[in-house]
């Protein structure tokens, strides 16, 4: 077809692909926690690894006046709440930092991150700090130190970060295999 006749199915196929890459991006921001940290500061015996660099992440997680006078009563009362207040706000830090980590990661080329250390602190306001920080690495056998389940979640999250590449090396114009 020409650009005059294929118009429309081009721009038809460019949202499609479009909102593929998105669906991609959806399933491993839902999914990052498949993505391999590890606490080992080294990796086992005859794994293929492969160092990259350090990642780090620091998140600040401030209350608002009404949490605080909510989490106050619960404290007033001896009641454990880790739905709000402060509780759920670092709960949420410590996901959006490995968030940043995995995307840092990634980033690298990287397919695991170890060494993981998290560490919490406050600020002057109240506000709570989480800050994480590893090494990522890229092991060329991961499957051999992975349980199956594990490897096998993590490789939905490869494959959905694999079509999301392909697709935006498509939308860049670059149609050519590696």
């Amino acid at each position: 077809m020409c650009e005059k006749c294929g118009k429309t199915e081009y721009e038809t196929a460019i949202l499609n692909l479009k909102a593929e890459r998105q669906q991609c991006q959806d399933f491993m921001t839902a999914n990052v926690v498949d993505f391999p940290m590890m606490t080992i500061s080294q990796v086992p015996p005859g794994a293929d690894c492969k160092v990259k660099s350090m990642v780090t992440a620091n998140v600040t997680v401030g209350t608002g006046l009404f949490s605080e006078l909510s989490q106050g009563f619960s404290d007033m009362f001896g009641a454990t709440n880790t739905a709000t207040g402060m509780a759920f706000k670092v709960n949420s830090g410590e996901a959006t930092a490995r968030s940043i980590l995995v995307t840092k990661a990634v980033a690298m080329g990287a397919n695991c991150i170890i060494g993981v250390d998290v560490d919490y602190g406050t600020t002057a306001n109240n506000a709570a700090t989480v800050n994480m920080q590893g090494t990522a690495v890229r092991i060329g056998n991961l499957d051999a130190i992975l349980d199956e389940d594990v490897m096998e979640r993590y490789g939905k999250f490869e494959a959905s970060l694999a079509r999301a590449q392909e697709i935006s090396r498509w939308l860049a114009g670059d149609f050519e295999d590696d």
